[in-house]
């Protein structure tokens, strides 16, 4: 769940980019600047749901070109796996933070406070709705420039209500002179007829549905105000002044109205009255028109960008909640297994299910909830690796197999505690002194000279290296020359961290090795 909220986040924040180049694009060709904010509200809330859990039938067009392709691949297309940029995998350091990602009780607890925050903006809609009822009871019917108004103390001048919308102006309009009279009534009957009080409505309605999210409460922000920019362009469009017009702003902005919720109001903070003038001073540029085309070049790729967005691996709750197994045979799984000489897997019976805590890994720190797919295959969420039980002698468990994505990449022994504990103790030693393995160094360099014969290396590791060489060779191919390499220290999981320059960029390179000087585990990420 906490994945998939920064998952969500990211993506509105993507939109919000979109929609503010779109804006100027917009303000450049002198057009209505809501609809890009409308747009990324709706994307913000619809994508992240949708691209995490819908899947759409295969085209019919692709069955009748490939028939036999098709009846191979029959299921239908996961929208999540159409995506390309992990863009929270590459912001963020997940590392340490598998727990809270995994966590049953994380989960139930933030989807407590989803519920909540939606409920209490609920309540607070309605409370504001009630409140606004009861004032309107004080308001006296009049007339304004040949319309029929409510005549307030110190609300409006505004438009309120959804389904009988009305003008309410504050009882100091009345006195002002005709030609204020009739920009107030102008900027408001505008209001009125672009129905930007059933707009707001919805764009707040929307909000409920997410309310955590800062980010789309800072787009309903943006919304609001370019309907106040989009209205102030009508008025002028329909042969309004613009000195006269702007010394009406000023004069409502001078005697400012009491807050009452969501409504459009002409009257606004002063900051963004003054960028309301400025905007309408402006003057259509040289370039307006190849500059605004650039803009939406650039806003449309941000949104692409945004659908492109890859969410957080679910597990998969079908499989999971389809298997269960006995208690006998959990607690036969429980035990310490050795995943290196510096790391360890402690498994725990935890109610039906088992617990995972490893130490001394770069994925996944701190006791993590694993679920089943099998009678001896457990899934570790968020990071997609799974944890495989085997026999041996006598029918007991001797071993676990680790397989990421897929690919094995540690058989990791059963051991007893005191073997355990001294895992643990070779670790702390190793994070209290900071120094690097002895042969950490050679280690690097085998790892920059991307060696296939898996020298220096356990069997495992050195696989999974010679399977991947292609893409590491593309990938050191674009940064180019090693220009330098520096030993940074030992991270809490115990791994060497080198920071290495290249001509065209740097990697940080993460190295694990065991007592016998053999590279078992290593990562390289992008700095």
């Amino acid at each position: 769940m906490l994945a998939w909220m920064i998952y969500a986040a990211l993506v509105a924040l993507a939109l919000s980019a979109a929609a503010l180049i779109a804006e100027q694009a917009a303000r450049h060709r002198r057009i209505s600047t809501r609809w890009p904010w409308i747009v990324a509200i709706a994307g913000s809330l619809v994508l992240p749901m949708a691209i995490a859990t819908l899947s759409i039938p295969r085209p019919e067009l692709f069955e009748r070109m490939a028939p036999t392709v098709a009846a191979a691949t029959a299921e239908p297309l996961n929208l999540r796996n159409m995506t390309s940029i992990p863009l929270a995998s590459i912001v963020i350091d997940w590392s340490g933070t598998g727990s809270y990602m995994s966590s049953a009780r994380i989960d139930l607890i933030l989807k407590d406070i989803w519920f909540a925050s939606s409920l209490t903006l609920l309540l607070f809609l309605g409370i504001s709705t009630a409140v606004l009822h009861r004032r309107k009871r004080s308001w006296v019917a009049g007339t304004l420039r040949g319309m029929p108004v409510l005549v307030s103390e110190s609300v409006g001048p505004a438009v309120v209500g959804l389904i009988r919308s009305r003008i309410v102006v504050p009882a100091w309009v009345m006195n002002e002179s005709p030609e204020q009279q009739r920009y107030v009534m102008a900027h408001e009957q505008s209001h009125l007829k672009a129905r930007d009080p059933l707009l707001v409505a919805v764009a707040m309605a929307l909000l409920v549905s997410m309310p955590w999210n800062p980010i789309l409460w800072w787009q309903f922000h943006r919304l609001r105000c370019a309907i106040e920019v989009d209205c102030d362009a009508r008025v002028l469009g329909d042969g309004g002044d613009l000195g006269d017009y702007c010394e009406t702003l000023i004069q409502v902005g001078q005697n400012q109205s009491e807050f009452i919720g969501s409504v459009t109001a002409m009257s606004e903070s002063k900051s963004f009255l003054e960028q309301r003038i400025k905007i309408m001073l402006s003057k259509p540029q040289k370039w307006a028109r190849a500059s605004a085309f650039a803009m939406i070049s650039i806003a449309f790729g941000m949104a692409v960008f945004a659908a492109q967005v890859t969410p957080p691996a679910a597990a998969d709750k079908s499989a999971s909640g389809a298997v269960s197994i006995s208690p006998e045979r959990l607690d036969a799984y429980a035990g310490y297994y050795a995943l290196s000489d510096y790391s360890l897997l402690t498994i725990e019976r935890k109610g039906n299910g088992l617990t995972a805590t490893p130490i001394g890994q770069f994925l996944a720190q701190g006791t993590i909830d694993v679920s089943a797919t099998s009678e001896n295959e457990f899934l570790v969420p968020t990071i997609d690796v799974t944890l495989q039980f085997n026999k041996g002698a006598g029918n007991q468990i001797t071993s676990v197999t680790v397989r990421e994505h897929g690919v094995v990449a540690i058989e990791a022994p059963r051991v007893d505690r005191a073997t355990a504990e001294q895992i643990r103790d070779a670790l702390a030693a190793r994070v209290k002194e900071q120094k690097p393995f002895p042969d950490s160094e050679k280690a690097l360099q085998r790892l920059l000279g991307n060696s296939e014969t898996g020298e220096g290396m356990t069997p495992l590791v050195g696989q999974n290296l010679a399977r991947q060489h292609d893409a590491i060779e593309k990938n050191f191919a674009l940064l180019g020359s090693v220009q330098s390499y520096k030993f940074e220290g030992v991270a809490d999981y115990g791994w060497d961290i080198y920071d290495v320059q290249f001509e065209h960029g740097a990697l940080q390179v993460f190295i694990q090795l065991d007592k016998r000087g053999l590279l078992s585990n290593s990562v390289m990420r992008r700095q």
